[in-house]
C-alpha cells in the first residue's frame, strides 16, 4: 500500500532531464532503506498493528506486548523507541517520536502492599513531538502539537501546543505555534526521494 502511495504521489519531472536523472538516482540509492521501512510496517500490520500511510517505524525499535493495541496515524515518524504495550497506545498523524523514547503503559502501585501492577493507555495527538530519550508513563495524554523535551519524564497530561521539559516534566510559560503543516515522514531520505522535499 505504501509503495503504491509513493508511486501515485511521486514527484514528476521531464523525462531524461537532469532533475529526472537525479530523482531516479536517489530512488535507486535509497531503495534498500525503503524496502526495510516497508517490511517493518508489513510485519507489524500482520501482527495486528494499525498503521497509516507513509508512516515510518525504525526496524531497530523495541516493541513488546499486544501489537493489536498499537495504532499509528498517517505520516508519523518513530525512531529507535521502546514501546511496552500492555494497554492501548494511540499515536496520531504527523507525530515525531525520536530515538531513545520510552512509552510505558504499565507500572506497579507503590501504595499497594502487594505491589500490584496496572496498565493505562497512552495517547499522543497529531503533530506532537517527543524528543530524544523522553519517557511517557501510563495514562498520559499528549495534546495536539505539544512538545516533550529531551530526557523529560512525563507523568501527567500535556495540553495542546504546550512544551514540557524536565524530570518530572513541567510546562514552560511559552507555547508552540499552532499553524502546523509539516510532514515528518517526508523528511526521511527514502520517502523524500519519491515525494520530493517538503
Amino acid at each position: 500500500m505504501s509503495f503504491i502511495y509513493l508511486w501515485q504521489n511521486r514527484e514528476k519531472s521531464h523525462i531524461f532531464s537532469w532533475f529526472w536523472l537525479k530523482q531516479w538516482a536517489k530512488r535507486i540509492l535509497y531503495f534498500p532503506k525503503l524496502i526495510t521501512v516497508l517490511k517493518t510496517k508489513f510485519l507489524l500490520k500482520i501482527r495486528g498493528t494499525k498503521i497509516g500511510s507513509v508512516s515510518i517505524i525504525s526496524n531497530k525499535s523495541r516493541i513488546e506486548g499486544s501489537l493489536h493495541k498499537l495504532t499509528i496515524g498517517d505520516c508519523t515518524f518513530i525512531g529507535q523507541a521502546y514501546l511496552a504495550i500492555h494497554a492501548d497506545i494511540r499515536i496520531g498523524s504527523f507525530v515525531v517520536i525520536n530515538d531513545g523514547v520510552k512509552l510505558l503503559t504499565a507500572s506497579h502501585d507503590v501504595n499497594d502492599p502487594s505491589w500490584s501492577s496496572f496498565a493505562q493507555p497512552i495517547i499522543i495527538d497529531d503533530y506532537a513531538w517527543i524528543a530524544t530519550d523522553a519517557i511517557i508513563l501510563p495514562g498520559v495524554h499528549i495534546g495536539k502539537g505539544a512538545i516533550v523535551g529531551a530526557g523529560a519524564v512525563v507523568t501527567k497530561n500535556i495540553p495542546e501546543y504546550n512544551i514540557a521539559v524536565g524530570n518530572p516534566a513541567k510546562l514552560l510559560d511559552k507555547q508552540r505555534v499552532q499553524q502546523l503543516k509539516y510532514n515528518p515522514a517526508q523528511l526521511v531520505a527514502c520517502y523524500e526521494a519519491w515525494l520530493g522535499k517538503y
